[in-house]
């Protein structure tokens, strides 16, 4: 199995732990998205505005934690970056957005959907 399969495999909970740890932390943070290659599992913050040195280190050790049990036993590693810009045609597809918020506040935690992220 290929480790792209194996994060692919994985997105879901993923997605879960941005929601509960990412997502209403770092209100900075507009979209996630994701990419895999044959060495480096890339996430990428889009950024309302860019945040600050500090913002920066917490939010990439708290996405760090997150796949440091996705990437094991794969020879993948993490890249984070973040911008104010989403990165297009290149292979990302978005993983936690306002809509995706809602779809899993929907279905796990509906009470998140009155006080938001």
């Amino acid at each position: 199995m290929s480790s792209a399969s194996v994060v692919d495999e994985k997105v879901a909970g993923i997605q879960l732990a941005v929601f509960e740890l990412i997502w209403p932390t770092f209100e900075w943070i507009d979209t996630i998205f994701l990419k895999v290659d044959a060495k480096t599992c890339f996430v990428h913050l889009e950024a309302v505005q860019l945040p600050t040195e500090s913002e920066q280190t917490d939010c990439a050790r708290l996405v760090g934690e997150i796949f440091d049990s996705v990437l094991e036993g794969t020879p993948l590693h993490l890249k984070v970056t973040h911008e104010k810009q989403a990165p297009t045609g290149q292979g990302y597809r978005e993983i936690m957005s306002e809509s995706i918020f809602k779809m899993i506040a929907e279905d796990v935690a509906p009470w998140r959907l009155e006080i938001g992220r």
